[in-house]
């Protein structure tokens, strides 16, 4: 660690100032996406992807229905938006235009501008980001992920998970701005609570596996301003919050209603639980009460077969999915469930790249392609690897040497821990890491100034506190240790189940 560090050190003096290193940055970016566009333009959607260009196409039907004065399909909307309720309908919002405009793009024009789409968002969280932690912080973000080829590939798909975490960071700026603010008595402005709940829900509705981690940082957000604040200030903070929940809800509301009416039953965001459960830790061969039909995609097998079960009985098919799970789970054991788990986190963690050789042409890729993909792999295991040890050992130790770094440690902390919740529930692949990634450099850069810090003693290692700022550090601190520690032990008891 001690050559690591020294290494960052040397780097980092022959730097130029971080502005222009951001501009740099951007414009490495940008032509990595050219060079990589190739890659991916001929790829036809690819299994899940399927679902968010027919959500699309749907939604540019409602727009020409509504223009022109039509009833809508409402059952188009029922079986390609909603349909089994498993996905959140951001990404199909987010390429709603560009089938308003050209119905029948064909699959080179999709990729291109679900690459645009991705950059332009990349351009406005790098600028809220340095607006709200400094350019270094928006240097780091560009630099890692924006940088990785494999991050770049998936920029130019329909999944939703790279956008939910460049708009998570997003996110986690505006909380660390809003506690700098009420560490000085101010309470947060009707805009900031405004902006609070549109980046909330836009995380959301890219990837719903993030209502842990948006739960988490709205009740941080909301603790901090009942002990930051007193009197007037507090009941404004609290006002504020309150529009923020409103604004979530109201945007959330108009899906859950549709989802839940198509569905028979309730549903908030989606329904991908039970058959998830089922198909990762329990009996496959008995998720439909025996075996599914093998001739589709074990995915959408249990779907098919819940459906049919829930026309003849009458009754929901989430709620027959949830018969399912359970009886596919009835004898799952501690161990093979810990076993199962470690696998996922192996394929959540170690696989970055994997992704690559699905978003491929039908007939694959020639002599060319192949050296690209390959080119692909090797460039994003020398970049993700690094970042991935610093910021495992990061979740292992605390930060101290500033009350800025505490907060955003803490912050970074809990973030991940719960978006590490999915490999404990789900399934995991190489695309689910993308939307943690740029909270991975986050929780490295600051690791590694921490133990620089320390190490070189060129400053104090602890800046001088008094007042608010003194307390909060110090009811900081074993909220610090105490997430290092929820981590470690999760490990440790992991793998004595698994044993």
């Amino acid at each position: 660690m001690t050559a690591a560090t020294d290494l960052v050190t040397r780097v980092a003096a022959r730097m130029p100032r971080p502005d222009v290193l951001l501009l740099w940055l951007l414009g490495a970016h940008v032509m990595l996406k050219l060079l990589i566009y190739p890659l991916t333009m001929d790829a036809p959607a690819y299994n899940d992807e399927q679902q968010y260009y027919d959500g699309a196409r749907a939604l540019s039907n409602l727009l020409r229905d509504t223009f022109a004065f039509t009833s809508p399909d409402s059952a188009e909307l029922e079986r390609n938006v909603v349909a089994s309720g498993w996905f959140m309908p951001g990404m199909a919002i987010l390429m709603t235009p560009l089938f308003v405009v050209i119905p029948d793009a064909a699959d080179p024009l999709c990729r291109a501008y679900l690459g645009l789409a991705n950059l332009l968002v990349l351009l406005w969280a790098v600028r809220s980001v340095r607006q709200r932690l400094g350019s270094g912080y928006a240097a780091l973000f560009v630099a890692f992920p924006a940088l990785l080829p494999s991050w770049v590939l998936m920029s130019f798909t329909a999944y939703g998970d790279p956008l939910s975490g460049v708009v998570l960071i997003v996110l986690v700026a505006h909380v660390v701005d809003m506690i700098r603010k009420m560490r000085a008595s101010e309470p947060p402005a009707w805009k900031e609570a405004l902006q609070l709940g549109l980046l909330a829900i836009a995380v959301l509705y890219l990837r719903s596996s993030t209502s842990i981690v948006l739960a988490v940082l709205g009740c941080v957000t909301l603790v901090a301003a009942l002990v930051l604040l007193k009197g007037a200030q507090r009941w404004r903070a609290l006002t504020a919050a309150g529009l923020a929940g409103v604004v979530f809800v109201m945007l959330l509301a108009p899906w859950s209603i549709a989802a839940s009416k198509a569905l028979d039953t309730r549903v908030v965001t989606t329904t991908t639980v039970p058959i998830s459960l089922a198909n990762t830790f329990g009996d496959r061969e008995q998720v439909c009460f025996g075996k599914c039909d093998p001739d589709s995609y074990l995915w959408f097998r249990p779907l098919r077969y819940a459906r049919e079960v829930a026309r003849v009985t009458g009754e929901s098919e989430v709620e027959v999915e949830k018969q399912m799970s359970d009886y596919a789970l009835r004898d799952l054991e501690r161990q093979e469930y810990a076993r199962q788990a470690w696998w996922n986190i192996g394929s959540y963690f170690f696989i970055p790249a994997n992704f690559t050789r699905y978003i491929a042409p039908e007939e694959g890729r020639g002599p060319v392609g192949q050296v690209g993909q390959g080119i692909v792999w090797v460039l994003t295991y020398l970049l993700y690897v690094p970042v991935l040890v610093l910021m495992l050992l990061s979740m292992l130790f605390v930060q101290l040497r500033s009350l800025e770094a505490q907060i955003l440690d803490t912050l970074t902390k809990v973030a991940l821990l719960a978006l590490f919740v999915q490999p404990f529930v789900h399934i995991a692949g190489s695309r689910y890491w993308t939307t943690a990634g740029p909270l991975f450099v986050v929780a490295a850069a600051g690791f590694l100034r921490e133990s620089h810090v320390r190490r070189s003693h060129a400053h104090p290692v602890r800046e001088r506190l008094d007042g608010t700022d003194a307390r909060l550090s110090q009811w900081l601190k074993p909220i610090q240790l105490t997430l290092s520690g929820v981590f470690g032990l999760v490990i440790v008891v992991l793998g004595l189940m698994a044993i």
